[in-house]
């Protein structure tokens, strides 16, 4: 039997981060994901597809988000290899200026000067860039945004995902 210096529960944002962290410095490190490792033609193309969609095993679901039901909170996760990042789409959202610029920010401390070393380094390790495709609903955003003088704040969402190095297919 293999002996580990550190065990992570779960492949998300966290568990991996974690385990790359641990593993640089050396560690054995084992991570243990509930759920199966989804290829793209796993996923449902609509969440009207339950079984394929959502987590309950107990009722014959078994997709890739929970939904978990506490008194004081409801829980949205992943399940299955990349945890959370399944249920994000693998979107990697970093505020813009304006975000840290604000008083509830600021007067504490310099929040984006703090955090920009975490943020490239999360983009690096997973390779944020901006999804290559528009769809037609990110075209009438930029549209609509045009027309509203506001062309220049538009930009399709970031994201962890290799695209290889070919062409895109269509859907």
């Amino acid at each position: 039997m293999k002996i580990y210096d550190y065990i992570i529960i779960g492949s998300g944002f966290g568990g991996s981060v974690a385990a790359l962290r641990l593993a640089e410095k050396g560690y054995s490190v084992l991570v243990l994901e509930q759920g199966k490792q989804y290829r793209p033609k796993d996923f449902p193309r609509t969440n009207f597809q339950l079984r394929h969609y959502l987590w309950a095993p107990a009722l014959g679901m078994y997709g890739f988000q929970r939904l978990s039901f506490f008194r004081q909170a409801s829980i949205l996760s992943g399940v299955g290899v990349g945890g959370g990042s399944l249920v994000y789409a693998n979107t990697l959202f970093m505020p813009p200026d304006a975000f840290f610029e604000q008083d509830t920010w600021r007067r504490y401390h310099p929040w984006k000067k703090i955090l920009q070393p975490h943020y490239d380094t999360v983009s690096f390790m997973l390779g944020r860039q901006a999804y290559p495709r528009p769809k037609e609903e990110d075209l009438m955003l930029r549209h609509i945004a045009g027309k509203m003088n506001r062309e220049h704040t538009f930009h399709t969402v970031d994201v962890a995902v290799y695209f290889g190095d070919k062409e895109i297919p269509e859907d």
